[in-house]
């Protein structure tokens, strides 16, 4: 049976730090809790959140940095719900992180991913992000991991692509949240 779920997808606000602190120790160990990246960046101008919602409930977020001199933007965490993962929830919100990045004036997006991560390996690379021998910062000392990019503003002009992009900026900048259905 086919069951039609609605997903909202919007800017998280400070009245849902609380239930994303709830969801992020339901999806991470204590030993990689985001929790103190989570406070630290959430209200902050160089850090923008996106949160996936089922009506009020939180079932997601990706939590993102922005460094406008190096024209740069870094994925702090990116966190599904166990049960909804492996249903477009990640994917969807990885692809407004990129709108906002784009938006914010990023040329790339970063990730650092640890070894045992694998669906977020995949995702990301089936969304071309490439590894690359950039040193790693936000990855704990003792675990193993590696950094990927991609590409959001192509270096030579495409008029297909920036039309692409002015379609994005205008559809991202009249709506305070997305709908998206899905089966």
């Amino acid at each position: 049976m086919t069951q039609i779920v609605s997903v909202q997808y919007q800017n998280a606000n400070s009245d849902d730090l609380a239930e994303l602190m709830l969801l992020e120790d339901l999806c991470f160990s204590r030993k990689q809790s985001y929790r103190k990246k989570l406070k630290r960046y959430f209200m902050s101008q160089v850090a923008h959140c996106i949160v996936a919602k089922m009506g009020e409930r939180p079932i997601g977020y990706v939590l993102c940095v922005f460094t406008p001199n190096m024209k740069t933007a870094t994925i702090k965490a990116l966190c599904v719900h166990p049960r909804l993962r492996q249903q477009g929830v990640g994917e969807s919100l990885l692809n407004w992180a990129e709108i906002e990045a784009m938006q914010s004036g990023a040329s790339q997006m970063n990730a650092e991913i640890t070894l045992e991560n694998s669906i977020m390996q995949h995702m990301l690379s089936e969304n071309g992000y490439i590894e690359c021998p950039d040193r790693l910062i936000q990855i704990p000392e003792l675990a193993d991991g590696f950094k990927m990019r991609k590409r959001l503003i192509a270096e030579e002009y495409d008029e297909s692509f920036a039309n692409n992009i002015n379609e994005i900026e205008l559809s991202a900048m009249n709506v305070d949240h997305f709908n998206i259905l899905s089966s």
